[in-house]
This record gives C-alpha cells, sequence and structure tokens, in this order.
C-alpha cells in the first residue's frame, strides 16, 4: 500500500472518530462506547421523606423516655426489667438483658436479680 492510500486510509479513519464522538453518527461494534458518551439514564430520586412522625420514631421516643424515668425510679426500672426478660428462657439470657440495663445508665441497684424478680423458672 502506498503512502497515498495509507494517509488517506487515515484520514478516513479520523474523520469517521470525530464524527462518532461529535454524535453524529452511530458508532457500532465493542469499542463504540469508547467513542460516545454514556446516554444519560434516568435515576429514581427517591421518595420524600414524610413530615409526619412514624411508628419507629413514636417507639424510640417512648424507650427514652423510659429509660430516663427508669434511671431515677427504681420501681420504673423493675418494670422495665421485668418487661424486657418475660421472654427470657435461661439465666445468662435474663443477666445480659439487666447488663444492658446497667449499660443504659440505670443503677444496677435499681435492677433487681432473677430470684429477687420471682423469675424461679430459668434455667
Amino acid at each position: 500500500m502506498g503512502d497515498e492510500v495509507r494517509e488517506a486510509m487515515l484520514d478516513a479513519a479520523a474523520t469517521a472518530l470525530q464524527l462518532a464522538a461529535d454524535g453524529l453518527i452511530t458508532a457500532r461494534g465493542r469499542l463504540a462506547s469508547a467513542l460516545q458518551a454514556p446516554l444519560h439514564d434516568y435515576v429514581y430520586d427517591g421518595d420524600e421523606p414524610s413530615p409526619f412522625r412514624n411508628a419507629w420514631q413514636d417507639a424510640m421516643a417512648a424507650w427514652e423516655e423510659a429509660l430516663t424515668q427508669a434511671r431515677s425510679d427504681p420501681v420504673s426500672a423493675r418494670q422495665l426489667l421485668g418487661m424486657l426478660t418475660g421472654g427470657c428462657r435461661t439465666l445468662a439470657a435474663f443477666e445480659q438483658e439487666r447488663s444492658s440495663l446497667c449499660g443504659e445508665g440505670i443503677p444496677a441497684g435499681f435492677l433487681p436479680s432473677a430470684r429477687e424478680l420471682g423469675r424461679h423458672d430459668l434455667i
């Protein structure tokens, strides 16, 4: 192939590449995406947050209120422990719940042991 033909082929290829990059022609083949900008796909923005309180927020507010009260009231602390450990079947599970309440700032003296709470059924 002569120099003139080679130069004409390179010029034709460069022109085709430029036309594809400008979007005037459609590039095809497995490397076409390298020549054209990707199409702008629509992406859903999501739902707007509700301006109203939801059940989870209400539950978290009630939980915080119960903890605040239990930190200063031994009767509330006992009731909270009883509620949280009602489903416990082992002493280890009971003690884990009791320990978590201590970690929430409820004084250990406010939280009775399993026996003091009348839980003689724990194994």
